[in-house]
């Protein structure tokens, strides 16, 4: 690549970047085919609680819970692949660092002058959180989301959620990969972990309470699975975001 080619692609990564930062919501990135993270918008960087330079060169598994982070990887993976784009997914994501949303996602192939593939571009963008503004397919699964949501501190169960939706445990584990490809026992994992990370950051709660509130049977199962989850303490993961 010559040093004018060179000068072009940073430039034109500055300028798209430079536009997405005026598009609120929308999350913007890049990845080399490590998935690596080489460019990104201020939303992106906001919504996982770091500085833009401190994501330059992470990946998902080191932003998102693992079985979040493998279904990203696989997307992009496939994307690299095929050299064929993944347009408007729908997803509901989660984050070690509190919050739940429905959101449409694109990833495209990034090619070099020769015609290699060398990296995954994508956007995110938020979806309405009521079910009446999703896509029809998605309705009837956001509302056994939302009645996961809240029975949280009633210790809500798969067998709780299977009743509830009228569904065969069978068939709400089919249903669960269809939408986010987690299990169904994965998914309450993570919004509890999530809602866990939203109170420690956001509230004064201590850990017996915050336990309580995210449906752990007791502080001590909250602070193994906290820590099986995201490699920190509550406590840590506390002092660390109020920094």
């Amino acid at each position: 690549m010559s040093d004018i080619e060179e000068s072009w692609e940073q430039l034109s990564t500055e300028v798209v970047v430079t536009l997405f930062n005026q598009i609120d919501g929308v999350l913007f990135w890049v990845k080399d085919r490590k998935h690596r993270i080489t460019a990104l918008n201020r939303a992106f960087a906001e919504r996982v609680k770091l500085e833009t330079y401190e994501v330059i060169g992470k990946t998902d598994a080191d932003l998102y819970y693992s079985e979040l982070a493998a279904v990203f990887v696989k997307d992009d993976q496939r994307v690299l692949e095929s050299g064929r784009p993944m347009r408007r997914k729908v997803e509901l994501l989660s984050s070690q660092f509190g919050g739940i949303e429905w959101r449409s996602t694109t990833k495209l192939p990034l090619k070099n002058a020769q015609g290699e593939i060398v990296g995954t571009t994508g956007i995110s963008r938020p979806l309405p959180e009521t079910s009446d503004g999703l896509p029809v397919q998605y309705r009837a699964f956001a509302e056994i989301v939302e009645y996961a949501r809240a029975h949280l501190s009633e210790r809500v169960s798969v067998l709780d959620i299977a009743q509830e939706s009228g569904m065969s445990i069978a068939t709400l584990e089919r249903r669960f990969k269809e939408h986010l490809q987690l299990s169904p026992s994965a998914f309450l994992s993570q919004l509890r972990l999530s809602h866990a990370c939203e109170l420690l950051r956001d509230t004064p709660l201590n850990m017996a309470e915050v336990a309580l509130k995210c449906g752990y049977e007791s502080a001590a199962a909250f602070s193994r699975a906290f820590r099986r989850g995201t490699n920190q303490s509550p406590s840590g993961f506390r002092a660390s975001s109020r920094r």
